[in-house]
């Protein structure tokens, strides 16, 4: 629905209007306010802040042209209709230097109203496009020039430089790190940080690795620590009570004085929601040293399981669902979980190390990706999944790593001529890639050592028994830059092609 007021001096000529509109077919408008001359006019724009306005031009006290004209000097953005019973030009004029969307004469039909509602709807959500993509364009602009300071944040090593000069020596500062499910929530910080910061410095920063948390900076040159504190408190406050009814977790970090510590701020925030309980809704965590977690099961326990996994990995699911089935999250912190998770990952990461397996962090974002969940299902169904992969991986080495390899080197004789990767080979053969490389180093090579082999043995045959040219040679064999076979062959043989091929006749 958009909202509308009438300004006109005759009662029965705003009801008339109100009706009219009303009697629009699948009217989409509705009347806020009504008022007798352009004073109460301004107010009631003030109070009620309309979609659209429609004035009379001739009234008592302040007429049409006086009321547009003070619209125009505040620079209000409501689109204006006018309404008039006199075909004056100096009302038109002034109408049309007011920038009034449209100008009707009285008496007019609904029709009439309606086709100019529709130009005022039409100017309103041709306006609001604009406003989307210029407030697009400003958030990657402060996005992209925030790079630097996200790549601190998230520790990623060789990442973009921070510009030094941007940040005073003497430094104060605090991190909020916001767990969310909300959309939109990382666009509403910035208008609250531009409201509530102040003289404080701000800058909202993106988690690139996961959607579902942001960074809030403030810091400041002053030594307003106290001042410094307050802020933080207020922001985080104020983003959580605009989402009364969403998942949002706000976690305030100590003060730094230096910039570069601000990946270190965020493992601790971290670390401090599991303090909180699986499924909290909202809540604003002060960051303290976290209390030990507990292990919810003995270490014998969890190595007597594992010890069935690794013996008999058809026991897999039946040990994750004795794992996961009897841990009471209504009395485990999100940290108890996690430290007895970590055990068992821990276990069974060692014994991938042991067999030349692939392995993987799984518990590197632990407690930011489960925070919000309401049961263990989704984490069962994760960790789970990756230990029955890892002890299925070193199940089909042990027996099947022969016939794995024949078809490898199957794909690759058959392919060699193509541009082709590991995990294209393990796509046609429905293993994981890690498999894949962990058959070819079972055998002392890589996979681009292999590949690279092959190819300069078929190189080889189409020198000496062929007079086709090197750049030929280069893309029947899968590479399209000649210079680069031409390295890689030297490198391999000893001697160029053209060296080899007259060597040998």
């Amino acid at each position: 629905m958009y909202s509308y007021i009438v300004i006109d001096d005759e009662v029965i000529i705003r009801k008339g209007l109100i009706k009219k509109i009303s009697d629009i077919e699948g009217s989409r408008y509705e009347c806020v306010g009504e008022a007798e001359n352009g004073l109460k006019g301004l107010e009631l724009v003030k109070e009620k802040n309309p979609d659209i306005i429609i004035t009379d031009m001739k009234m008592n006290k302040m007429d049409g042209v006086q009321f547009l004209e003070t619209l125009r000097d505040s620079r209000l953005e409501q689109p204006v209709i006018v309404i008039s019973s006199f075909k004056d030009f100096e009302y038109m004029h002034k109408a049309i230097e007011s920038r009034v969307i449209g100008y009707v004469l009285k008496p007019f039909s609904s029709e009439e109203i309606g086709r100019q509602l529709q130009k005022a709807v039409e100017e309103i959500e041709s306006r609001s496009q604009i406003e989307t993509i210029e407030a697009k364009m400003h958030l990657l602009d402060l996005e992209d020039k925030n790079r630097g300071l996200q790549d601190l944040i998230m520790g990623i090593p060789d990442g973009q430089a921070l510009n030094e000069g941007d940040y005073p020596e003497q430094l104060y500062a605090r991190l909020i790190s916001v767990n969310h499910k909300i959309r939109g929530a990382y666009e509403t910080c910035f208008s609250i940080c531009q409201e509530s910061a102040q003289s404080m410095r701000w800058a909202v920063i993106k988690n690139t690795v996961q959607k579902s948390q942001f960074f809030i900076l403030l810091y400041t040159e002053k030594e307003r620590e106290s001042y410094l504190k307050l802020k933080t408190e207020q922001i985080a406050k104020t983003l959580v009570d605009n989402f009364r009814e969403e998942p949002i977790v706000c976690v305030i970090s100590r003060t730094t004085r230096s910039i570069h510590r601000l990946n270190s701020l965020r493992k601790d925030n971290d670390r401090a929601l599991g303090a909180l309980f699986l499924g909290t809704k909202r809540e604003i965590l002060y960051f303290e040293e976290p209390g030990e977690s507990r292990m919810i099961y003995s270490a014998e326990c969890m190595d007597s399981w594992f010890g069935r996994m690794k013996y008999d990995p058809g026991e897999v699911t039946t040990v994750m669902d004795s794992f996961f089935d009897n841990i009471d999250i209504s009395q485990f912190t999100l940290g108890d979980v996690r430290k007895t998770c970590e055990y068992m990952v821990k276990k069974v990461n060692e014994y991938a190390e042991e067999q030349n397996i692939e392995k993987d962090d799984i518990m590197r974002y632990f407690d930011t990706r489960y925070l919000f969940d309401e049961n263990l299902d989704r984490m069962k169904r994760e960790t789970a999944g990756y230990i029955a992969l890892i002890f299925q991986s070193v199940g089909g080495l042990e027996e099947s790593g022969q016939d794995l390899f024949a078809l490898i080197d199957s794909y690759i004789h058959k392919n060699y001529n193509r541009k082709i990767t590991l995990s294209m080979i393990a796509g046609s053969i429905y293993v994981n890639p890690a498999i894949c490389r962990n058959v070819l180093k079972e055998k002392g090579i890589s996979f681009n050592e292999y590949l690279t082999e092959i190819r300069i043995e078929h190189a080889k045959q189409l020198l000496t028994s062929s007079e086709v040219s090197i750049e030929y040679i280069s893309s029947e064999i899968g590479y399209t830059n000649p210079k680069y076979f031409f390295k890689v062959f030297k490198k391999a043989v000893g001697e160029t092609p053209q060296e080899y091929r007259k060597n040998r006749r």
